[in-house]
């Protein structure tokens, strides 16, 4: 009966899951297709073929979906990131295959460049760069802590270039989702960040 009344519960547990995800990933294409504001909480169920009340379960209201939708592709960006930079030829080849594939990955799709738009509008900015820095910015203060222990690093303070880097990085997503013309902003970003960590590079 006990064992029953796990897998039950286990069950129950995996649905629940799969109909959180289910609602995220309708809420990502409304919100990217119509925008923060047009978008509904029924639009969001008609579409994740869920009943209005089964959204508000899983999230308060309208800002909370967004916000976890937000968290839940930004989250989804580092995880290819960290894919990219898995068995790079050393700690500084990592930190800017990184920085290159966060950058492209925040601008590729166009459902997460149309999601960094709205994110503003729907969070504000501040909001929006609290959420970024807790998900990225541990990993590119370890990295800089890593170069730093490696000698490879000038001698600044890695907490302060951390946030002045990530800050750099956040600028220059934003900058190229708004450029009507992406691939070409993107690269300019690109250059541009290039340069910036090469001045960190005490090799360089």
């Amino acid at each position: 009966m006990l064992l029953f009344s796990m897998a039950v519960k286990s069950r129950r547990l995996e649905y629940k899951e799969l109909t959180r995800a289910a609602v995220l990933e309708a809420a990502a294409e409304q919100f990217a297709a119509r925008g923060y504001t047009a978008t509904s909480i029924d639009d969001v169920a008609d579409m994740a073929r869920v009943s209005k009340g089964t959204v508000y379960y899983h999230f308060a209201d309208k800002a909370h979906l967004f916000e976890a939708v937000f968290r839940d592709r930004q989250t989804r960006l580092l995880d290819q990131v960290m894919a990219v930079v898995e068995g790079r030829s050393g700690p500084w080849d990592e930190l800017t295959a990184g920085l290159d594939a966060y950058l492209t990955g925040a601008v590729a799709d166009p459902v997460h460049r149309r999601l960094m738009q709205e994110a503003p509008v729907a969070l504000g900015a501040g909001r929006c760069r609290e959420i970024d820095g807790e998900i990225g910015l541990p990993v590119l203060r370890a990295a800089l802590e890593d170069l730093a222990a490696r000698g490879e690093l000038i001698e600044q303070p890695t907490g302060i270039l951390a946030r002045i880097l990530f800050g750099a990085l956040c600028e220059a997503v934003m900058a190229v989702v708004a450029d009507p013309h992406p691939a070409q902003a993107r690269q300019q970003a690109t250059a541009a960040l290039r340069a910036l960590t090469n001045g960190l590079h005490r090799g360089a």
